[in-house]
């Protein structure tokens, strides 16, 4: 084999790993209303839950691996504390969940799993979409503290636009909603 030839072959595998990341980078959250440096050092999440916005495609067991993802990207870098009992609504968290802490809720305004086929086609056709709005709410009075936009969106061709699927996009979308909760930087 020549030079020539594996350089090519390195080449372009540097350049496959590269772009492997793109699912899987993080989408910078936008704030609506931002909390304040001292709320994102001293949050304490008691709950993550979701739920589809009328008109998005979200199935029950799409919605629980989303949050199972969230959960564990929150929990790298976010105090979790002990959740309020299944079936509990956020009014009545208050009453279960110990002082000082915050439910996060997400309703997911889109969610498209794009075609793959058309993705590997061309650059921008067959577009995967995850979108939400981010909620965070003080467990003692029930009260917005935070919300926040999050978007990931993959649209790369190609065999690598091929071969993503929503799952690696999900991971991505994850590392953006922890984002939100992360403390600021001193």
């Amino acid at each position: 084999m020549s030079f020539t030839r594996m350089s090519l072959r390195a080449v372009s595998l540097c350049a496959w790993l590269l772009l492997a990341a793109c699912a899987g980078d993080v989408a910078k959250p936008v704030a609506v209303q931002a909390l304040t440096p001292e709320q994102q050092a001293s949050l304490r999440i008691s709950n993550v839950t979701g739920e589809a916005q009328a008109g998005v495609e979200l199935l029950p067991y799409e919605i629980d691996r989303l949050m199972q993802q969230i959960k564990l990207e929150l929990s790298k870098t976010t105090t979790f504390v002990q959740p309020p009992t299944s079936g509990v609504t956020l009014a009545s968290t208050a009453a279960t969940s110990p002082p000082g802490t915050t439910s996060i809720k997400l309703v997911f305004t889109e969610y498209d799993k794009g075609n793959a086929f058309a993705r590997a086609m061309l650059i921008g056709l067959g577009q995967i979409k995850i979108g939400a709005d981010v909620f965070l709410f003080d467990d003692a009075t029930g009260q917005t503290i935070g919300q926040y936009r999050v978007s990931k969106q993959f649209a790369f061709g190609g065999i690598y636009g091929a071969s993503t699927r929503v799952e690696d996009v999900e991971a991505g979308f994850a590392k953006s909603v922890a984002e939100v909760a992360k403390p600021a930087p001193k």
